[in-house]
């Protein structure tokens, strides 16, 4: 755990409960305790006027409904305080096609799930220094 962390504000949108919890069990490990978690875009929607600024987004591509990840993302960018925040793809689909997807949509990074609990901590440290970290 680092001290660095302990402001850092996380935003993350997952709708499988058992990945937002060791999401979130991830980023505790290594000091970041401001996890602000949604599962969809819905429930996000009417609370992003109150959210403090976020410092990184890890965001599910799959989500229920008609608003998955890719829908998300333009409604992030398009807000001024999401411009230049890292926001990164979290999936299962890792092929080709679907990191090539990501990349070309404007995502910081990719993180194929399940999480790599070796490789997670190395790759939020660098995306939070502006890196681009694609573990697919």
């Amino acid at each position: 755990m680092t001290d660095a962390n302990a402001d850092v504000n996380v935003l993350l949108i997952e709708d499988e409960p058992l990945n937002t919890t060791l999401t979130i069990a991830m980023l505790n490990l290594i000091g970041i305790q401001r996890v602000h978690a949604f599962a969809s875009w819905r429930q996000l929607e009417g609370c992003l006027a109150t959210l403090p600024p976020i410092h990184l987004v890890l965001l599910d591509l799959r989500l229920p409904g008609n608003y998955d990840g890719y829908y998300i993302l333009e409604r992030l960018r398009a807000d001024p305080r999401f411009a230049e925040t890292p926001i990164v793809a979290m999936t299962a689909q890792v092929m080709p096609d679907d990191v090539r997807r990501a990349e070309q949509a404007g995502f910081n990074g990719f993180l194929a799930k399940p999480l790599n609990f070796d490789r997670f901590p190395s790759s939020i440290h660098r995306l939070l220094a502006g890196e681009r970290v694609w573990d697919a």
